[in-house]
């Protein structure tokens, strides 16, 4: 361990859970559905002042704000930003914010106002160290993550503003997911595909079925299930398994006896590293073509929401620094794992060219309606942010 163990332990202890799960509960009792952030933002900035940040607001729409907040370092190590989310997903049914045992629950508990506690937790334990970083440790607290409705519009916007130089970070820490290091993710697109018929709408007793644009929607969907066991079958991702194709959504007609002018089948589709979302979407086109041919229907092939893959290597400094962070606080080995479900991170390093990864407290409750967090988790957590931004970025001699 490059950093003395007597100086981890001092920041380890310095960590206050109680502090933290105050945080979390006061985070999750403000409500902020994704594009009614405002409130949240005004407090999370609150707090960082209140530990002694200067906090850079920056406008995205309205009075919604990415915050920005820095612990500069001496200028002679790498830079690390931790960063999440303060928006939620909509209320709905999810149980009311209480407290109970080592449960917080509410919207966003675990996803993620939790997490965004913890890191305050860590830049408090930090500065209550007056630990010396080498390098500058960034904390971003973001909007317009959840809700298809922003456009993503807080993560694009951070992007931009690593482009601009407003802020920093050589490597990105996601405080999302388990608490394990997450460290790829398959790309990921909506799909739709359209058989439509040039003959138009027909009574269905003109038409043998055979002929009947929705026999070859069965066919599709045929086409689609051998398609998986393909996949199932083919060259596995080490960290995320098999690729995936679902379907969600099939409509077609509009009258009982009459045949559809166009069917419509959307699902999602994941693949790995090994293709670009155009790439894929091409092989769906070739997937689906010869069933539009054999019906003599015509063909649309489209995407929307598409995400390209990320893979950010397991020997990475930053993972290793955050493994290293794990063995101390848990005392074991964390997993280096990878995910069909994507995140920010596709964004943030396809489109940012920022190395990103995740280790977060917990996302077993996420977006359901009994939604809670583990506070003794958060306050590992915690732990585990203070730690990698020591091991990362670098004590200095006078580090603690």
């Amino acid at each position: 361990m490059t950093q003395n163990r007597e100086q981890w332990t001092v920041l380890k202890d310095a960590v206050d859970g109680e502090w933290i799960a105050q945080q979390a509960q006061a985070l999750v009792e403000i409500p902020s559905v994704t594009m009614q952030e405002a409130e949240v933002c005004q407090y999370y900035a609150a707090q960082l002042r209140e530990l002694g940040f200067d906090v850079d607001l920056r406008r995205v729409n309205g009075e919604r704000y990415n915050i920005y907040a820095r612990l500069a370092g001496a200028g002679d190590g790498p830079s690390l930003m931790l960063n999440g989310h303060l928006d939620t997903i909509p209320i709905g049914d999810c149980v009311p914010c209480r407290r109970e045992g080592d449960r917080l629950y509410g919207r966003g508990a675990t996803d993620m106002k939790g997490a965004m506690a913890a890191k305050l937790g860590a830049l408090r334990a930090l500065k209550s160290c007056g630990v010396s970083l080498a390098g500058d440790l960034w904390l971003s607290a973001i909007v317009g993550h959840e809700e298809p409705e922003a456009e993503k519009d807080g993560p694009l916007a951070l992007i931009e503003d690593y482009k601009s130089g407003r802020v920093g970070g050589d490597r990105i820490l996601i405080g999302e997911g388990w608490n394990e290091l997450w460290v790829m993710s398959m790309g990921s697109m909506v799909f739709n595909i359209e058989l439509s018929s040039p003959r138009g709408g027909t009574h269905t007793t003109y038409v043998p079925f055979k002929e009947n644009p929705i026999r070859f929607v069965g066919d599709l969907i045929q086409r689609i299930t051998a398609y998986q066991e393909e996949l199932d079958a083919g060259a596995l991702h080490p960290l995320a398994g098999a690729e995936r194709i679902d379907v969600g959504i099939v409509e077609g007609g509009d009258y009982f006896n009459r045949t559809p002018v166009l069917c419509r089948l959307s699902g999602t589709l994941r693949w790995g590293p090994r293709a670009s979302a155009e790439e894929a979407l091409a092989e769906l086109r070739e997937l689906a073509a010869p069933i539009a041919a054999a019906g003599q229907l015509e063909l649309d092939v489209s995407m929307i929401h598409e995400r390209e893959p990320f893979e950010t290597a397991g020997d990475d400094p930053a993972v290793q620094a955050t493994a290293q962070a794990h063995r101390f606080v848990h005392d074991g080995q964390v997993e280096i794992t990878g995910k069909r479900i994507v995140g920010d991170a596709n964004l943030f390093v396809n489109l940012g060219g920022v190395p990103s990864f995740y280790y977060g407290p917990s996302n077993e409750t996420a977006h359901s309606d009994g939604e809670w967090v583990s506070l003794t988790r958060l306050t590992q957590a915690a732990q585990v942010y203070a730690l990698t931004a020591a091991a990362y970025c670098g004590m200095n001699d006078n580090g603690l």
